[in-house]
């Protein structure tokens, strides 16, 4: 069996404040090293299940978070950014299954930790035929589009119950339990390493039984991002195939997920950019 695993910052466990994860801060320190231990129980639970090939995306930022010497030797990282279908990038390597861990929710979700969606300053809410979708509904969809399910994801409560009503029969592990954008009911680290590695074998088992399948949205993909500035869209709108459709919003179509994500990808890039002239 080989598993992919993606790891986000905002759905680790203690994180609640920016401080937590933006790197030149004392306390991201404290949140990097959290999330690597909990990446550590995930990838050696899988190893002593049985799995043979363990993949590792930092996703987070500019997504080089994890303290890769922490981790054991048997495990391959993806780092770096920008890179293609970005928290997912190699899931199309033939893999059985994926694990999404310290996932967070959409952008305006109540009372629930760092809510966004790819990028708070410049992202307001992507649709997907007609759907306002999260990173997480994106990322299992890219794993769908390679028949690779998603048997298990770690973050608050919000993000769990959401991902449990798009993938019905996924394990999941709460981190927290949110009181508001920046403050949550957390667990203790070392509870959490526990339940990981208590849950991985589970999810790992689900799939083996064929009991979780892959998140295949319907396709073509009617795509809209609404930005947080008009700039924004009087930029994206310079793209072929984009169009305009109101102030801060652009449209595509697109025939599969990979290249909805490949193209949305390169609009936020495009938006970040403008911020700064």
């Amino acid at each position: 069996m080989k598993v992919f695993i993606s790891v986000d910052m905002e759905g680790i466990v203690g994180v609640v404040s920016l401080k937590h994860v933006i790197s030149d801060s004392k306390e991201y320190e404290r949140a990097r090293k959290w999330m690597t231990l909990e990446v550590k129980a995930a990838v050696e639970a899988a190893k002593e299940y049985g799995v043979k090939k363990i993949v590792v995306a930092d996703s987070h930022g500019t997504m080089i978070n994890l303290l890769i010497e922490d981790l054991p030797e048997y495990v391959d990282v993806v780092t770096g950014f920008p890179r293609a279908t970005c928290m997912v990038t190699n899931i199309d390597q033939g893999f059985d299954t994926a694990i999404f861990l310290g996932y967070h929710s959409k952008k305006g979700t109540i009372h629930s930790i760092l809510d966004h969606t790819i990028s708070g300053s410049t992202i307001q809410r992507i649709k997907v035929n007609g759907l306002e979708v999260s990173e997480f509904w994106l990322n299992a969809a890219v794993a769908g589009h390679y028949d690779v399910p998603v048997s298990l994801v770690t973050g608050d409560d919000k993000l769990t119950e959401h991902a449990k009503t798009l993938i019905p029969n996924i394990e999941t592990v709460i981190t927290k339990y949110a009181l508001g954008r920046r403050a949550a009911l957390t667990k203790h680290p070392k509870t959490i390493e526990k339940e990981i590695r208590k849950h991985v074998p589970k999810a790992l088992e689900k799939v083996k039984n064929k009991q979780i399948e892959p998140f295949k949205p319907q396709i073509p993909l009617n795509v809209e991002l609404e930005f947080t500035d008009s700039t924004m869209a009087d930029v994206a709108e310079l793209v072929p195939n984009v169009k305009r459709i109101d102030g801060n919003i652009v449209g595509y179509t697109a025939q599969n997920i990979v290249e909805a994500y490949k193209l949305m990808e390169a609009l936020i890039l495009m938006a970040i950019g403008i911020q700064k002239i």
